[in-house]
């Protein structure tokens, strides 16, 4: 697991209460949030050029619930 990873993984509730339904790109522990995959890398790579983030759609509450 890469630095980056762990980042996203302490602080995955965070990120579901604070940005579910965006993605984050999580680059030298700096966290990137756009409305789309290309957005939040395309500002990772802006402040790192040549890094590769980590990238995450964040999950909604309800992604984690069951159907009935």
């Amino acid at each position: 697991m890469t630095k980056d990873e762990k980042w996203i993984h302490e602080h995955f509730e965070e990120l579901v209460d604070n940005y579910a339904g965006q993605y984050v790109a999580v680059a030298r522990g700096d966290m990137f949030v756009g409305s789309s995959l290309r957005e939040a890398k395309d500002k990772a790579q802006q402040k790192f050029p040549g890094h590769s983030p980590s990238i995450l759609r964040v999950p909604s509450a309800e992604d984690f619930t069951c159907a009935p």
